[in-house]
């Protein structure tokens, strides 16, 4: 390139200086494109941590609410455990309650048996008399505990012949309806719903 003069050089130089210098305002704008390139991978990280713990935190709730229901199901099934102990050991103190008395019981019936034989007997011999009356009185006591007791003394006589309560020693004719109890020979008794002895009796048949 040729020069007119030195002025032309000097003016072309700071042309040339001019063009090949930092703009400001370029240099700003890209100082604030890295400011905010570095704030968005700070967030960006800080996210990426807040989200571990997140995780780490839900996970910890997730179990812990796992271990609470096994603890509860556990206490639950413990809870019904103990009920189910408790009612077997209710139902097995009764049970022997039962086996016991109904063995008292059984072990009575040939006094109770004898008392009113010897009843029948006294008012066959003097039905006025003080045997008589002190028999009744004893039987009358006896039968009066024993109902404490739960025991039911079965004299089906007139009632209607029922296998499961009462025991036919024989059939006679009669004009009673069939299968009517003439006569009872033996009482029964009963304790409670428990059958200790049947009655045994006298069952009506027909004539025919």
């Amino acid at each position: 390139m040729t020069y007119r003069g030195c002025g032309d050089f000097i003016n072309h130089f700071l042309s040339m200086d001019t063009k090949n210098s930092i703009d400001p305002e370029e240099n700003s704008s890209d100082e604030s494109q890295l400011l905010e390139a570095d704030a968005l991978g700070g967030e960006i990280n800080t996210a990426e941590k807040q989200d571990s713990v997140d995780d780490r935190i839900s996970k910890k709730v997730s179990d812990t609410y796992a271990e609470n229901e096994l603890l509860q199901t556990k206490y639950l099934r413990a809870l019904a455990d103990i009920d189910n102990l408790r009612k077997r050991s209710i139902r097995e103190r009764e049970e022997a309650v039962i086996r016991t008395r109904s063995q008292l019981v059984e072990d009575l019936l040939p006094a109770i048996d004898a008392f009113k034989l010897g009843l029948n007997e006294a008012r066959k011999v003097d039905p006025d008399g003080p045997v008589f009356s002190g028999f009744n009185m004893a039987v009358n006591q006896l039968e009066s505990i024993m109902a404490e007791y739960g025991l039911v003394t079965l004299d089906p006589t007139g009632e209607t012949f029922d296998p499961s309560l009462h025991d036919a020693i024989r059939h006679e004719e009669s004009d009673s309806e069939e299968g009517t109890i003439l006569q009872t020979i033996r009482l029964g008794f009963r304790l409670g719903e428990t059958l200790l002895r049947p009655a045994s009796v006298v069952v009506a048949k027909s004539n025919s």
